[in-house]
Parts: structure tokens; sequence; C-alpha cells
């Protein structure tokens, strides 16, 4: 530590000095003088130093955050960065070529929705306009409440595209994209063999009763005409005992291409089971579902069947029945058929009868 020596002197006339007093006259030595201005050019590094510390993290992170996109860009993940008011900081390359964005539009760090809504204009998804908005406003619910429950889409190039939201603790948002399409590919398989008839591909029962719930719903609401028709293969037994199962088979499957291949576009056909089958007929009246019955009983009386060299003829018998305010479901209108078709039975087979809620016995044959 620097000592400061106080001198108190005071001159004599005689000694030149006219009385001058050098009372607290201050003093540094040299080598305390040195050691400040050591401490100064210490202070000067270091600032140096610290500068070029805070200029090489700089660089490090410009460099990290670049190798970061860099990676990002590689994933075939689509990620979009949102932050705390949903505005987007980043897009990967994955999402902008599924989404149908440019670089330009990523990079212009916009809201999440509009972002959104400008893959919407580009018909990314093969989503009509209605439902995509409804996908959007799902997809931004779960968004804002940080919720990571996935959403699905289909893109118009047939991939099906999962969503998922991840909350941050700064408050924003790290969305994904993945593309589920060889999952998505497998569940509808799955959903394929839970709905369709293994051996025919139609409707298996479940399913059609399904797909009728939605028509009588329809038919409850506006009142629009709808019928049923079930049908069933007449001697299928004597089929099987005569050629052999592999033959009842090739009839069953012969039975069911006619009823797809001749039914309209908005009818559902189904295999009941065994060798029975359903068709639902919306749109159609009483008249009309009649006039199918026995255009369908027609064309299978008019099918040769080969099985194993040997040609096989075979008939159906079919009962009709039509939808009316007062039943209670679509069962009844199935039950009412399946009446009809026992009628058919009962009067010789090969016909077509309906079934009358005036005279539910005695039923009317239409066709023989």
């Amino acid at each position: 530590m620097a000592v400061k020596r106080k001198f108190h002197k005071t001159f004599r006339t005689d000694e030149g000095c006219d009385g001058f007093n050098f009372q607290n006259f201050n003093v540094i030595p040299s080598t305390t003088a040195f050691r400040v201005m050591s401490l100064a050019r210490a202070k000067e590094t270091n600032a140096s130093a610290d500068l070029a510390a805070e200029r090489l993290a700089k660089e490090r992170l410009v460099t990290e955050r670049a190798d970061l996109r860099a990676i990002l860009d590689d994933l075939n993940v689509g990620i979009v960065l949102l932050d705390q008011e949903c505005q987007v900081l980043f897009v990967n390359r994955a999402f902008r070529r599924f989404w149908r964005i440019s670089d330009a539009v990523a990079e212009s760090r916009q809201s999440f929705v509009r972002l959104m809504y400008h893959g919407r204009g580009q018909t990314a998804s093969s989503m009509s306009h209605y439902r995509l908005g409804e996908y959007l406003a799902r997809q931004m619910k779960l968004i804002q409440a940080g919720k990571e429950r996935p959403l699905h889409i289909r893109l118009t190039n047939g991939e099906v595209i999962q969503f998922r939201c991840k909350a941050l603790p700064n408050g924003g948002r790290l969305l994904t994209y993945g593309n589920v399409s060889e999952l998505a590919q497998q569940a509808d398989a799955l959903e394929r063999l839970a709905c369709v008839d293994g051996l025919t591909g139609l409707n298996n029962r479940r399913h059609f009763l399904v797909l009728a719930e939605t028509e009588w719903s329809r038919f409850k609401r506006y009142g629009r005409p709808l019928a049923a028709l079930v049908i069933d293969i007449d001697h299928f037994k004597a089929v099987n005992d005569t050629y052999g199962h592999d033959a009842g088979d090739k009839v069953i499957k012969a039975v069911a291409e006619v009823l797809r291949t001749h039914k309209r576009t908005s009818d559902i056909v189904g295999r009941l089971g065994g060798e029975e089958f359903v068709l639902l007929l919306p749109e159609a009246p009483l008249d009309k579902a009649l006039a199918a019955g026995e255009r369908f009983r027609q064309l299978i009386a008019d099918c040769a069947i080969v099985a194993s060299g040997r040609r096989i003829t075979v008939t159906i018998s079919v009962g009709a029945s039509v939808a009316r305010a007062d039943q209670k479901g679509f069962g009844e209108v199935l039950k009412e058929a399946d009446i009809a078709l026992y009628e058919a039975k009962r009067s010789g087979r090969n016909r077509v009868c309906r079934f009358d809620p005036d005279r539910p016995v005695t039923l009317v044959a239409v066709a023989s």
C-alpha cells in the first residue's frame, strides 16, 4: 500500500523563502505511480478479453443455431416453433414441403393461423375448406391449451400427417407434424377387416348396420324415402350338399358380385351372414324398391355359375319393406323386410314380397 508522506516546514526569510508554508503537501513515490498504471493497463486488457469472449460466444451461438436449423431441416418430421403470441419463429423444410409454403412465407414471421390458411389456399389438404376450417380451429385450441393430443389430416398426395403440440417453458410452442401414412394404411386395413365380409368383400353385418343408422337418422330428420331388401339364396343347402362347400362359396361370391355391380351408387349392400344379403335403398319408395328386387331376382336367375366344371343355376327370394314415421328404429325396417322374405320363401321361393303393415301376416307375392 502506497504511503503518503507529509512534510511540514517553515523556511526563514534569510534562506530565500519569504515564510512559505508547505503544510499538508502530498508527495506520491514513483513505485506507487507504477502500480496505478499497471492496474489501469490490466483493466484495459481484461475489458478487451471480455469483449473478445462475448464476441466469440455470439459467434458460437450463431453457429449452433445454424447447425440446429440444418439438423431440423434434414428431419422428415415437420417442425414449427411459435412464441408466446403464436407468432411463427421457425418452420423447417419438411413442413414447408407438405403444406406447400415458400421460403419467403416461412421466413415472414407471421401468425400461425395465417401460415396455416396460406396452406389452405394452396390446397395442401384433401379436406374441403369447411372441414379444414374445423380442423384448424381444433388445432388452435390444442395449441393455446398446450395439450399434446394428436390430430390427423390427409394431404392431397395421400399422405396422412399427425399433429402434436408441446408447451415450452418460456410459453412458446413446439409443433410437430409426423408422416404416419404407413400407420394410417395399416389402420385402414384393420378397419376394412373389421367392416368387410372376408368372402364377398361386401359390408359385413356390423358395418352395414352402422351405415344404415346414418341413413335412418337422415330419414327421421328430413322424411326422405328409405327402403330395405333382404335377399336369400334359394335351396343353398342343397348346393353345398350336391357340389361341395367350395362351389357354395362361388355361388355366394357370384350373387354378391351381381348385387355390387348392379346397385345404385347411393345404395348400401351387405352380407348378413350365410347365404343372406341386404340392400338399403335411400330415396326409394316402395314401388322402386320392389322394382329393384325384381331386377336383382331376374339377374341372378340368368347368371350361370361354373364350379368344378359344372354349371350351377340358383334363384333368390326377396323381402321388401319401407321406413315409416311410426317405427322406432332401422331394426324394425329390417325385421319387416325379413318377415316379407319369409313369406316369399313360404310362397314358393324365387319371388319378391313386400311387407304390408295393414296385413302383417298375409303378405303379397309380387313376382314368381
